[in-house]
Order: C-alpha cells, then structure tokens, then sequence
C-alpha cells in the first residue's frame, strides 16, 4: 500500500506540473499582448532613409529610429523629432492617407489631387477579432487605428510606414508587400520588434502540436511497455515472444504508462506552442521544454510500474515466461 500511496502522489504531481504549465503558457501569452507598445506616431527621421516610431505602453513613451528597410537600428528621443506626425505622405507622385478611427490605408496615384482608393485595411470579422485579443484594449477607434504616415522613394520605388496604434508599425516595402511587423522594442540588445497577433484571415502556419503530442507519447509507451524490468527475487514477468522484451504482468503497472504517456503528450503540446519571449523563439524553448518532458516520461515510466509489481507467490524463482 505504501509502494502505490508513493506512485499517486508522484502521478499527482505530473498532472499539476502540467496544470501548472499550462497556466504559465496562458499567462505569458496575455502579458506578451500587454507588453505589446502602441505605436502612436510615425515622424521623418533626422537622417536620411530613417524615420522616428513612438511607441507608448505603461504611460511611458519611447522613440525608435527605423531605416527604410524596415529595420529598427537604434533608440532615439525627443531631441532628434524635428516634425509632427501627418496623416497623408507622397513619393515618387504616389500620395498615400490614413482613414482615422480604422486600420486603412487609401491610395492616389495622381499626387493626392484626385481619388483615393483602399489600398490595405484590416476591417470586418478579422478587425473584430484582433480587436477582441488585445487585453485591455480601450477604444478601439483610438487605440487599434491608424494615425500617421511617412512614405520615402527608394531605388526600385517607394516604401511606406503607418502607426497603427496597438496593431503596430505597418510597413509597405517597394515590391508592394504590406508587413505588420509589430512594435520596436529592445532587451539584450537593440533592437527587435515585438510582434502582433496573427490575423483570423490569414493562413495558418505549420502546427508542430499533434506531432510533438503523438511523438511524445509514442516514445514514453514504448519506454515503459516495452522495457525490461530489472531482474530481481520476486518480479514476475510474461515474455509474450521470445526474443522480445518482457511486461509487467500488473495492470496498474500498464495503466502508469499509459497516464504518464497521455501526460507527456499533452506536455510536449503545450510546450511546443510556447510563446516568444523576448528575443528568444517560442519554437526553440519550447522544443527543449518538450525534450524535458519526454525524458522525464520516459524516466517515471520504466520506475513507477516496478514499484506496482506484485511479489511472485511463494515457491516462485526469478520470471515465468510464456511463449507462443
């Protein structure tokens, strides 16, 4: 009775660990939204092909220097602004605006002297749902909108930058593509963007969750079924085929497998979906986390289901075997 009062609480505490794990997953996920800085405006830079981003989280405002690639290269203040944000910006006779109170960019191609059409906006369903993500949002048409414009010519073209509240910096490149790349931040180093919820109307990316679960899962079954039990007085074993390696004659023995594996999966998805932090990949936490949880699986299913055994009945020596 003692052996399976130890294994319970040892089975108690991976299913905490996971509960446990998952709370923690929950809770980065929401304070990366918070930690997500409202970009507020966008103003020319005091170097050429470099604009000022202002960014706004926690009632502290920080300034940002990003060049036309779209890159943020340093930190700047409020001594290198030496203009106000704008709601329309030209290049190369292109004239791009700002529709306040929404995430919508209109286009003239006549040098803002005739109409406007839409060029790119976040509106409907999808708006909704963004809008719903964000933890303390506030007013939507202030703080998820756009607000100010800055467009450059570049070889090739023209580039465009949007402040887009808590949607982040919106960047069109000179091939045309339009990039959400977040707000500027710095940790380690300087500097990286902290990027913006993925859009219900885009394509989903590759989910590593049901492979790491049915991996994780796989490997612990087969570490603690297939496994031979040490070899001692009073175990006793069933080689099913010889050659194979034997099982635990116990069914709660095979029932620990299977629970730990069922853990181990649900561990291994979890961690795989691990947010970013920071500059450091969500992917590649996660993937050691995974790596943890299976080893730590693999460990507790070839120990606990020993502990399950019972004694070989009297007269017994070593392990009866069975073959075919």
């Amino acid at each position: 009775m003692r052996k399976r009062g130890i294994v319970a609480a040892l089975l108690a505490a991976v299913l905490l660990a996971c509960a446990g794990l998952h709370g923690f997953i929950t809770q980065l996920r929401v304070q990366n939204l918070r930690h997500i800085g409202e970009v507020t405006e966008v103003v020319e830079g005091a170097r050429p092909g470099t604009v000022l981003v202002r960014t706004e989280r926690s009632g502290r405002g920080a300034w940002w220097v990003v060049d036309d690639r779209g890159e943020p290269v340093d930190a700047a203040d409020e001594r290198q602004v030496h203009s106000g944000a704008m709601e329309e910006g030209c290049a190369a006779g292109t004239c791009y605006r700002v529709w306040r109170g929404e995430l919508k960019v209109q286009r003239s191609d006549n040098g803002g002297s005739g109409e406007y059409r839409t060029v790119w906006e976040i509106a409907g369903p999808a708006y909704t749902v963004l809008a719903d993500g964000y933890p303390g949002l506030g007013d939507r048409a202030e703080h998820l909108a756009s607000r100010s414009i800055v467009a450059h010519e570049v070889p090739g073209g023209h580039v465009l930058f949007v402040a887009n509240g808590r949607d982040g910096l919106l960047f069109r490149d000179a091939g045309n593509a339009w990039h959400r790349l977040g707000a500027p931040d710095s940790g380690e180093g300087c500097c990286f963007y902290t990027p913006v919820p993925r859009l219900s109307t885009e394509p989903a990316p590759f989910d590593p969750t049901w492979p790491a679960a049915a991996l994780a899962a796989a490997v612990v079954l087969v570490s603690g079924l297939l496994s031979r039990p040490r070899s001692r007085a009073g175990t006793a074993t069933v080689v099913l085929v010889p050659g194979l390696p034997s099982r635990p004659r116990s069914r709660a023995g095979t029932a620990t497998v299977l629970f730990l594996a069922t853990a181990a999966a649900y561990g291994a998805a979890l961690a795989v979906n691990l947010p970013d932090a920071g500059m450091v990949p969500g992917l590649l936490c996660g993937t050691v986390w995974a790596l943890a949880i299976v080893a730590a699986g693999c460990v507790l299913a070839r120990r606990l289901p020993a502990r399950l055994r019972e004694p070989a009945p009297p007269g017994s020596h070593g392990a009866e075997s069975v073959a075919p």
